[in-house]
């Protein structure tokens, strides 16, 4: 029976039952290639195009079409099918692939300049941790803990505030006629937020701050194919150097008041990108979490961390209880949640607030009680605009908390 997709110009394809045994074979030894069991769909549809398919695409609708069919199959073709594949020398694209990469991998041990070219595809945990090592030698945490004369007004309320990062995706390019963003670009909408939070400290007498890093610290380099042209970093770089971003940022705010700091994952955290092929812990929040929490131990700062779960944390403020989340796992949107999150984790939430979508949302769902998304460092990209048809602009958001009540504020950058 023949099979069909809807390609990126919006147009019918029809395939062949060869061009899908080709396509699941191909799949299955990219998924060998790879230490993460990932496909490359951009390598894909090369080798496609070598085996005289011209009809292949990296769009998710083919995507789904080929895992569809192995699903429907049980598991790849027959084993005639894939013996005949493999012999008389058809699907020489997989036999280059597998010769290229035993290449390179040789060519890794002569050449340590050649690791970041290379690491996508031997992104083994030793490779790993050694990029971050050298990624962290460059950097200098020392020079922290300047602190200003300011001390809350005794005779006024002092308030408590929670500040949230939320979807900074460091390390990610874009170059929109909307939206301009990259390292620098991001580096100064941090310091920017970092100053609209120190005035609303000594505006609002707040005497403690809570930062909350909702997740997607890091744009990734595995999460979709135009993340390998759209950032500027391999993903140790971003991780270390988004960090020490976030430092700075606790560093301005804990010279005013003391910081606490929690962090989550979000999707682009992950260090396999998809959220069905990734183990729970295995995300850059958690490499950057423990350079944060060296940082708080050894420093003369007033920054304390704080551990979070995964994806999920909650903060107590006098009798109010909020509950953070990414947003990814869960709908925001979905009016039953902070109900259902209360329930799981046995607390009585007034708000449960996340990041994900880019955009600053707020629903209220009971009485005083809400759910939140505030919006991105990163702003607009190809994908939000291509993709998902969504603009919004740049923004954080805090929630400010005192005796007899709590103000949720969008922060526009």
């Amino acid at each position: 029976m023949m099979r069909s997709y809807i390609n990126r110009k919006g147009t019918k394809v029809v395939v062949t039952e060869k061009h899908l045994d080709t396509a699941i074979k191909i799949k299955e030894e990219l998924q060998k290639l790879s230490p993460t069991r990932r496909t490359s769909w951009a390598r894909h549809k090369n080798m496609m195009k070598k085996e005289g398919f011209l009809d292949s695409d990296t769009n998710e609708a083919y995507r789904c079409l080929i895992k569809s069919e192995q699903k429907e199959r049980g598991v790849l073709p027959s084993v005639n099918k894939h013996a005949d594949l493999l012999s008389d020398n058809k699907l020489q694209s997989i036999k280059f692939e597998i010769g290229e990469l035993n290449s390179a991998k040789l060519e890794l041990q002569k050449q340590g300049t050649s690791v970041r070219k290379l690491v996508r595809d031997v992104n083994k945990d030793v490779l790993f941790i050694e990029h971050i090592e050298e990624a962290l030698k460059k950097k200098d945490f020392s020079k922290v803990g300047v602190f200003s004369k300011y001390a809350p007004e005794k005779y006024k309320e002092q308030k408590t505030m929670i500040v949230c990062l939320s979807d900074i995706h460091y390390g990610a390019v874009v170059n929109l006629p909307d939206n301009k963003f990259n390292r620098d670009i991001c580096a100064r909408l941090l310091n920017k937020y970092a100053d609209k939070v120190i005035a609303t400290i000594i505006k609002e007498n707040v005497s403690s701050v809570y930062v909350m890093n909702l997740g997607d610290l890091i744009e990734n380099v595995y999460m979709r194919n135009q993340n390998l042209y759209n950032s500027e970093e391999t993903l140790s770089e971003q991780i270390v150097n988004a960090t020490e971003l976030v430092i700075k940022f606790l560093d301005k705010i804990s010279a005013y008041v003391k910081v606490k700091y929690s962090a989550i994952a979000g999707n682009h955290d992950r260090l396999q990108g998809k959220k069905d092929s990734n183990l729970s812990a295995d995300h850059a929040i958690r490499v950057s979490n423990k350079i944060i929490e060296t940082y708080a131990k050894y420093s003369n700062t007033q920054v304390k961390f704080v551990a979070a779960e995964d994806y999920y944390h909650s903060i107590d403020v006098g009798k109010y209880s909020f509950c953070f989340i990414h947003g990814d796992l869960n709908n925001l949107q979905k009016k039953t949640l902070l109900a259902e999150l209360s329930n799981l984790h046995g607390k009585h939430f007034v708000a449960v607030i996340g990041g994900h979508i880019h955009h600053f949302t707020m629903l209220e769902v009971g009485n005083d009680q809400y759910q939140v998304t505030f919006g991105s460092i990163k702003g607009i990209d190809e994908y939000s605009v291509n993709i998902i048809g969504a603009k919004s602009s740049r923004s954080q958001g805090v929630v400010l908390i005192g005796k007899d009540g709590f103000e949720i504020r969008k922060i526009g950058l």
